[in-house]
């Protein structure tokens, strides 16, 4: 076992340079805060919290020290003279960090062929489809009419169509979702024609 004279260390550093020496806790429960980075922002040199929360570091005067964790707010704290004492660590609190997210619907894909399929015949979509720009046309102000029978030409086009064939396999591929969740007893689990967050 090798013993450290902490004097003799002291004695070898620049007045400028200091140990400081912190404990890292949550802030509601007080908490130690394991595996938390620890960095000077002078010196550009760093360190983590043990499973106590503890960390020691040398720091230089008036020094900052970016203290960041994940799932807690990052914490800039300047260090002052009477913060710095190597036998009693500085209490350092990290609140949590809360994130917010929208509803999500997650369905449960029973058939692992079914999501296989899925996913396999998916292909990238621009969304500049759904989001054309109609400014100064007349196309914004027409009143919506009734599909009308389509020309040879219209016809043969679709059929050719990248994006109107995808749009035929996902109809015909939800449609053998629904069928499955319907077999199996699941009417909740089928998937609508259109998506919820459109029909608003």
């Amino acid at each position: 076992m090798i013993g450290i004279n902490k004097q003799a260390v002291s004695q070898q550093l620049p007045d400028s340079i200091a140990v400081f020496s912190g404990e890292i806790l949550t802030a509601d429960s007080l908490i130690p805060v394991e595996n938390a980075h620890v960095i000077s922002k002078f010196n550009h040199w760093g360190t983590i919290s043990n499973e106590e929360g503890k960390f020691k570091m040398y720091v230089s005067k008036n020094d900052s020290l970016l203290i960041t964790s994940v799932g807690y707010r990052p914490i800039i704290l300047h260090v002052l003279d009477s913060m710095i004492s190597e036998d009693n660590p500085y209490p350092i609190l990290m609140h949590i960090d809360t994130i917010r997210i929208n509803e999500v619907i997650i369905r449960a894909f029973w058939d692992y062929q079914t999501f296989k399929l899925i996913v396999s015949e998916m292909e990238p979509m621009s969304l500049d489809q759904f989001y054309p720009n109609y400014e100064g046309t007349g196309l914004l102000y027409k009143d919506v009419h009734p599909a009308s029978i389509k020309g040879p030409v219209q016809a043969l086009y679709d059929v050719l169509n990248r994006d109107v064939r995808l749009q035929r396999k996902l109809i015909r591929i939800r449609k053998e979702y629904n069928e499955l969740m319907i077999q199996m007893g699941r009417p909740e689990d089928t998937i609508p024609p259109k998506p919820e967050h459109m029909l608003r």
